[in-house]
């Protein structure tokens, strides 16, 4: 009986020290901005970490902000969610600006590694000024009431959180743990799950107890269809694939049976998918006015001039307008990082635009040239060797040697008149 208790015991002294070296917990990273393709990455993680029963999320942040129905979406599915998630701002250097705040104020756990910074949630927008902040208040009341919320559901400082929107504060890992903005303060994943074990989660299934310790570390790789979005989804790369798009199909429209038609449509479609057919309404108005001017000035005016230009501007400026800001374009992002998309989206815009116009141009040139079997016929040459009925020779036609043959005598040096063209031979007479 005795052997048989101590048989038993070593069995489940056994089960549980191998289910403790089976716990794992999953990383997934969430750098540069929040787009819909973070949205998709964060859906597949946690489904990976319930296949894998992982111990809890990790999201390394590292981003200057991003799209506000995104971040919204985000938080609401990490209240649903039965894992739980810890938004950790790693490596050191590394920054959660913006919309970054506010998905790191709705984790279960606050992390941040030293030297990384939070905060700088105060809305931009742009106008023909430049950046400038938003202080609307209805705006931001909302942000602030929402931030202040999620703090509350976790036990952060509301104050804090109430200063990252209306004061535009900054904190780094040291102050946000001093403040109560944060948790945690770790160097790397290895500590902070040594600092999380033992802890109390409250998920939507139940408080939840972290066994953390030891548990080995799984990297989310992303599957093809996330990476393929996230290159889509980046304001930057979608506004630029729309606007060569438009270009390419003017462009097929003017000059068909290149393909170049089909490859806008393709580009166009891309570009939609990447912004998540979400277009502010004044960039579209910019956008057809552009291609209809564009499109006039191919079709129905004798060159390429104001109408043409007229379009190229209107489709700069429509392009101006798809550059995310927050209340047209419902981004909350650093007004460093929405400054520098504007001048990478721009410029390769102009250029791009430069060279369609210059195409554009070369095409309807070369389709008002009269054909060279028109030009011909009157036109004058010079004999240089002896034509008749039976002698085929050369003129030399602006600068150009034919071969030419005549219906009477003539001889080198004459003058003679180009009467018509067969095949590459030309029939002359004299003048």
């Amino acid at each position: 009986m005795r052997k048989a208790l101590f048989l038993l015991f070593f069995i489940i002294i056994f089960s549980i020290s191998i289910n403790a070296s089976t716990q794992n917990v999953l990383v997934a990273k969430v750098d540069d901005a929040i787009t819909q393709s973070t949205v998709e990455l964060i859906k597949e993680s946690l489904k990976e970490a319930e296949e894998k029963n992982s111990q809890a999320l990790i999201l390394l942040l590292d981003t200057p902000g991003g799209g506000l129905d995104e971040t919204f979406e985000i938080a609401e599915i990490m209240e649903k969610s039965d894992i739980p998630i810890i938004g950790y701002v790693h490596p050191r250097g590394a920054k959660a600006w913006s919309a970054g705040t506010f998905i790191l104020m709705s984790t279960h756990i606050a992390a941040m590694a030293p030297h990384t910074i939070i905060g700088s949630c105060q809305p931009v927008e742009i106008t023909m000024e430049g950046t400038k902040v938003v202080n609307d208040s209805k705006i931001i009341n909302a942000l602030v009431e929402w931030i202040q919320e999620r703090a509350r559901m976790h036990g952060r400082n509301e104050s804090i959180a109430k200063d990252f929107i209306t004061k535009n504060l900054n904190l780094n890992a040291t102050e946000a743990k001093k403040f109560g903005v944060i948790e945690i303060v770790a160097p790397s994943i290895e500590d902070l799950l040594k600092e999380v074990d033992g802890m109390i989660v409250e998920t939507s299934s139940g408080n939840f107890l972290l066994n953390t310790d030891n548990a080995s570390i799984i990297h989310h790789s992303p599957s093809i269809k996330i990476r393929f979005l996230n290159i889509l989804s980046n304001p930057v790369i979608s506004s630029l694939l729309f606007m060569i798009g438009i270009f390419a199909l003017i462009f097929g429209i003017s000059s068909p049976g290149y393909g170049a038609e089909v490859f806008g449509v393709i580009a166009i479609c891309l570009g939609l998918i990447g912004m998540g057919l979400d277009i502010d309404p004044m960039s579209i108005i910019f956008l057809i006015i552009g291609v209809v001017l564009l499109i006039m000035e191919i079709f129905i005016t004798p060159g390429f001039g104001v109408l043409g230009i007229g379009g190229i501007i209107c489709l700069i400026v429509g392009s101006i307008f798809l550059v995310p800001s927050y209340p047209s374009g419902k981004w909350m992002i650093s007004r460093e990082y929405q400054q520098m998309m504007i001048v990478v989206l721009l410029v390769p815009t102009i250029i791009v635009a430069g060279f369609f116009g210059f195409a554009l141009w070369k095409v309807i040139k070369i389709r008002k040239k009269k054909s060279m079997v028109g030009r011909l016929i009157g036109e004058e040459a010079e004999a240089i060797d002896e034509l008749g009925p039976e002698k085929t020779g050369f003129v030399k036609y602006r600068g150009e040697y034919w071969e030419a043959k005549a219906e009477e005598e003539i001889k080198p040096k004459e003058k003679v008149i180009i009467v018509e063209k067969d095949g590459p031979i030309l029939m002359v007479k004299k003048k």
